[in-house]
């Protein structure tokens, strides 16, 4: 009965397209202004009774309440996790500057006294699409939809920018990263690639392998990656299959999920994406897109996962 009255802009399915630009920004866009903390602080407020607001709408059209992923009217969503931050909202301004498929940022609040680590939120529209979903289907690039290409065009171009900070590798503001696969899922910055290195194979433990020999071979392993010397580049940071939407018309209609942006070494999207082996359908677009320059690096850095999977697995 509620959808023979309600105004499809009250719907949980509306939504504002974000049609991906003919060109992609090949050069640095400019740093987001970033709020002031009163003002964040005002906003927080607004968001907390948006946040209870929420809970009437979903109970209103019978869809499950996300305390994370709050739906509201108007195709607006509000993002409130412990893992939010200023810097995700600067990265996901950044990239819609330069014309990606992004959610637009509409406001930032800051909750300093919320339980869980709950300290940031960013209200957002909502973008159109469905989210892919790996398989262990095989690739057929010819057979794929333009959204395939877009992709491409979106990482290709990124990767062009580069750091404005001496510590170089860090977020889009200078300050640390946010990455799921470190301890308490958050590091540096650091001023170059070996003080990466240093912080990655910290946690390196012999937990879960047969013999000390087995160990230290696969210590070596990742510790190859010292030999090579990589470009810092822009990356997303936690480049999976559930981030990306596509459209009814097949383009790419939403790049979600920038919590993990920064700057990083340029293999980075790539090994962290395909870490977990090269089968998957999700690793063939990876490796299509670019990932298939850096099998030293991957090597490495499944020899990294093993050794330090259980400093970060638990958090």
């Amino acid at each position: 009965m509620i959808g023979l009255w309600v105004p499809s802009f009250l719907r949980p399915d509306y939504t504002w397209p974000r049609p991906i630009q003919p060109a992609i920004c090949e050069t640095t866009p400019d740093l987001p202004p970033i709020p002031g903390k009163t003002r964040r602080r005002l906003y927080g407020i607004f968001h907390e009774v948006l946040y209870r607001l929420s809970g009437c709408y979903c109970s209103w059209f019978d869809i499950p309440f996300d305390a994370n992923i709050v739906q509201l009217p108007f195709g607006l969503v509000l993002k409130w996790t412990s893992r939010t931050s200023i810097e995700e909202a600067a990265a996901m301004q950044m990239a819609r500057a330069a014309g990606m498929p992004v959610p637009k940022v509409l406001s930032c609040g800051e909750h300093p006294y919320a339980p869980f680590n709950r300290f940031f939120s960013i209200l957002m529209t909502r973008l159109p699409g469905t989210a892919l979903d790996n398989s262990a289907d095989p690739l057929h690039v010819e057979l794929e939809d333009p959204w395939l290409l877009e992709l491409r065009e979106c990482i290709t171009s990124m990767r062009n920018w580069s750091s404005p900070y001496t510590r170089n590798i860090c977020s889009v503001i200078g300050t640390s990263l946010r990455s799921p696969r470190v301890p308490n899922h958050i590091m540096g910055p650091f001023k170059n690639e070996e003080e990466l290195h240093d912080y990655l194979l910290s946690p390196a433990s012999g937990h879960g392998f047969t013999s000390t020999a087995e160990y230290i071979e696969v210590l070596a392993q990742a510790n190859e990656l010292r030999k090579y010397s990589h470009r810092i580049t822009f990356a997303h940071g936690d480049f999976k299959a559930h981030n990306i939407l596509i459209g009814d018309d097949g383009h790419l209609s939403g790049f979600l999920d920038w919590e993990s942006a920064g700057w990083y070494p340029e293999y980075w999207d790539f090994t962290t994406a395909m870490r977990y082996g090269k089968s998957s359908w999700w690793s063939q677009v990876v490796l299509w897109i670019g990932g298939d320059k850096y099998d030293r690096e991957l090597a490495c850095d499944i020899a990294l996962n093993s050794l330090t999977v259980d400093s970060y697995i638990a958090f």
